[in-house]
């Protein structure tokens, strides 16, 4: 009888861990994400891809050590940003390896990671970001859509939504700046983070700078959603080299608020903790005819049903990047 209990009593104990455990389970998964702590890397790269690698590959260890889930690097952050010269000396194969390792850190770490990088293809040259989420899956590679006078690339092909750290996000690269409805129509889709990897002009053309700082805060002020970018700081040994830029790193919240930003020639992590409560994506929301406050206030969902049929076209245009298709072979499971 004494047997019988005990083991009525260790099922019963089996059973309520099960439902425990399942209720949990099942709560996270109905529970949208409140906040993501992410991380842009500012880090002087040149042409050297292994040198590179071994500065993203420390970049990343140090991320995951401060708790972050996404960390970003600048446009050709692995490759270096070439010139149509110095993009024929680059060894493809080296570039390979080197994304794999980066990959396989990814995964490992269970951190989400978007680098900046060049491939060639059939005699075509591609400057992208690649896009790995936290479980070390390649979703796809984001091609540079509007190029800043680099006639060896080519184009890429529009907005991008993706799911990295269970949160919608967007990506642009550099010059896309400049074309402030690629990252509308990301956040159209659903992005309440738009990554920015950037290597812009160097810290001599001081005429620029104030425009690069103004455009980042716009895109985030704009949508609602925060923006993270990443750039290359300036050589403090060289300020007039190629293939670097003026730093300034930054994460900025949905208000314009700027959360955290390096210096012009530091080398380090930008890192913040994301609300993502604040990132409603209400001025998005409102020309879709999707907001509820909206029609609250005004009595009335579509206020002009032409340019929410403009916007609901333009969602065509976004590319969901999910792994399904489009990844390199090197990068293939």
């Amino acid at each position: 009888m004494r047997s019988q209990t005990h083991q009525f009593l260790m099922l019963l104990i089996f059973v309520l861990m099960v439902t425990f455990v399942t209720a949990n389970v099942t709560k996270s998964a109905d529970t949208p994400k409140t906040t993501v702590k992410v991380a842009a890397a500012q880090l002087l790269t040149d042409y050297n891809v292994q040198n590179n690698l071994q500065k993203i590959k420390n970049s990343i260890n140090e991320a995951h050590n401060n708790g972050c889930e996404v960390v970003l690097f600048h446009e050709g952050c692995l490759t270096g940003y070439p010139n149509g010269k110095a993009i024929e000396n680059i060894d493809f194969a080296v570039v390979r390896d080197a994304e794999k390792e980066i990959r396989d850190l990814a995964c490992k770490l269970g951190i989400a990671v978007l680098v900046g990088s060049t491939s060639r293809e059939e005699g075509t040259y591609h400057n992208y970001v690649l896009i790995i989420n936290e479980k070390g899956k390649v979703l796809g590679r984001y091609e540079k859509t509007w190029r800043a006078g680099e006639p060896h690339y080519v184009a890429g092909t529009g907005p991008v939504i993706f799911t990295v750290a269970g949160v919608e996000a967007t990506v642009i690269i550099c010059h896309d700046l400049r074309y402030p409805a690629l990252t509308r129509l990301g956040v159209a889709a659903g992005a309440q983070i738009v990554f920015i990897a950037n290597n812009e002009s160097g810290i001599t053309s001081e005429h620029k700078l104030l425009g690069y700082r103004s455009m980042q805060i716009s895109r985030a002020t704009e949508n609602l959603v925060y923006s993270v970018m990443s750039n290359s700081p300036a050589d403090p040994e060289n300020v007039r080299r190629g293939n670097c830029s003026h730093g300034n790193s930054k994460i900025v919240d949905p208000m314009g608020n700027v959360l955290d930003e390096a210096g012009v020639f530091e080398e380090r992590l930008v890192v913040a903790t994301l609300d993502l409560k604040k990132a409603t994506r209400s001025p998005v929301t409102r020309t879709l005819g999707t907001s509820d406050d909206i029609e609250k206030r005004y009595g009335v969902r579509i206020e002009h049903p032409s340019y929410t049929e403009w916007m609901k076209q333009g969602l065509n245009l976004v590319k969901r990047l999910d792994g399904s298709a489009g990844i390199p072979a090197h990068l293939l499971p």
